[in-house]
């Protein structure tokens, strides 16, 4: 039976932007850019809507340029007289689009012959029946390409991982390594999605996205014998999707995670491209900083429970090609992973970051909150800010610790506020791109500084 599509009842606001390359009308307010392109995605294309094919970063005043053409082509085939890119917040043109999408959908297009159930996205059922067009056989670069024309639109819902599983569930040709491969998708996007958004649609990350089935496709374990070269690849699609899925976990890794968390958030393609030469080559640059970590390193066999093939391939790479008094060799925590406010700031600006700033010791904390107010200045003027805390902080146990390998670092996510005596913000780290500290009970001022040694800022390229 067709299922209805939901209802998006929400009121615009009255608000007109401008676009910021044409100066036309445009959708303003983030909120009311979200509300249209979710009610034109719903509606086919045969009927004026987009058919989910608007995606994209969603700001305030500036509408992309296929949200305004979206619009003008709806305006066009049901409001001639009247196309201005824009949609009123009351009136014909919004109601003309909640009640076309609260149509129920179009029946789905026949599955593909063989032992399949009811697909429930068109994307997965298209690239299946592409597949088997030829021998009725799935081969491993076969279901690579399945796994890469689901990405195609930039997102993922749960319809598409759903036949994704069935795929690796009924198939009766598939190999072992990709229904393999597909279900550590399924699963790792399926516990993604239900927490965090799943964004591959712009063109750094939809270029990453393609750098990592290219690398599926190939065979062999290359320069890191012990680790799974579609583990690595379905982990970086994830990271770039959302990078706050940076994981250096039981590792003493949390310099590099915080170095790396900013270049997937800023340059994913250059992620994409490090981890898979890293990989193929056992060696790989981010920027002009270069990365050769040693044969012991890319022969070690880390626990999945200590932390991700993917984030060991980096993240370990990086500290032990990188160590600049201290051997890095092992998962274990301890001394041997430490990062200096100084390594941090030099990796900084080999990475290609500028106005690299640095105003942290491990051996001293903050006395008064002067080095607070200046990381909150330079968060508030564009800068990524890497904070030097005590671990324990994280944990929700403020007390000093006299041991500096309990020291961490993590990246400043929104600014530092004291009210009433009491400190509160949200950072990354440990796989959690907006963690709240605290994560219960109160942090106050004092605590705070006992347990703050400083920043490693830097200006985004």
């Amino acid at each position: 039976m067709p299922i209805a599509r939901r209802r998006i009842a929400i009121p615009l606001r009255a608000r007109v932007g401008r676009h910021a390359s044409t100066g036309a009308q445009c959708q303003n307010w983030a909120e009311d850019q979200q509300i249209v392109i979710a009610l034109l995605n719903l509606i086919p294309r045969n009927e004026g809507g987009a058919e989910a094919g608007i995606t994209g970063r969603v700001v305030g005043g500036i509408a992309s340029d296929a949200l305004c053409s979206a619009i003008l082509t709806f305006q066009k085939k049901y409001f001639p007289a009247h196309q201005t890119g824009f949609i009123e917040p009351t009136g014909a043109a919004i109601a003309k689009l909640e009640e076309l999408a609260a149509r129920p959908s179009p029946t789905p297009a026949a599955a593909p012959a063989g032992p399949w159930g009811v697909f429930q996205s068109k994307s997965v059922s298209k690239a299946l029946r592409e597949a088997l067009a030829n021998d009725h056989h799935l081969n491993h670069v076969e279901v690579v390409e399945i796994l890469r024309a689901t990405l195609q639109d930039g997102r993922v819902t749960q319809s598409e991982l759903a036949d994704l599983k069935m795929i690796s569930e009924k198939s009766n040709t598939i190999m072992p390594r990709s229904k393999t491969m597909l279900e550590r998708f399924v699963d790792q996007a399926g516990t993604m999605i239900a927490k965090w958004p799943f964004d591959v649609s712009s063109v750094q990350r939809s270029y990453a996205v393609g750098r990592a089935c290219d690398f599926m496709r190939k065979l062999g374990r290359a320069q890191w014998p012990n680790l799974d070269r579609d583990e690595v690849g379905i982990g970086i699609i994830i990271r770039v999707a959302y990078p706050g899925t940076l994981d250096q976990n039981q590792t003493n890794l949390c310099g590099p995670a915080a170095l790396v968390f900013n270049v997937l958030r800023d340059r994913p393609g250059t992620y994409a491209a490090f981890a898979c030469d890293m990989y193929d080559k056992g060696e790989g640059v981010l920027y002009r900083l270069p990365i050769k970590p040693k044969a012991d390193l890319r022969h070690a066999a880390p626990s999945s429970s200590d932390i991700a093939p993917v984030d060991w391939l980096t993240l370990a790479s990086i500290r032990n090609s990188n160590d600049w008094a201290i051997h890095y060799d092992s998962t274990g925590g301890g001394f041997s992973g430490m990062t200096t406010p100084m390594e941090l700031a030099y990796w900084f600006g080999q990475a290609g970051y500028t106005d690299v700033r640095e105003d942290a010791n491990f051996f001293r904390h903050q006395r008064d909150t002067d080095n607070m107010k200046e990381a909150n200045r330079l968060l508030a003027a564009g800068y990524h800010v890497v904070l030097l805390i005590g671990s324990n902080m994280v944990d929700g146990h403020q007390t000093q610790s006299s041991d500096i390998r309990d020291d961490h670092w993590v990246v400043l996510q929104s600014e530092m506020k004291l009210e009433n005596g009491e400190v509160r913000f949200h950072i990354y780290t440990w796989g959690n791109g907006y963690r709240e500290v605290p994560l219960s009970g109160t942090l106050t001022l004092g605590d705070f500084l006992m347990n703050y040694y400083g920043y490693v800022a830097a200006k985004p390229y």
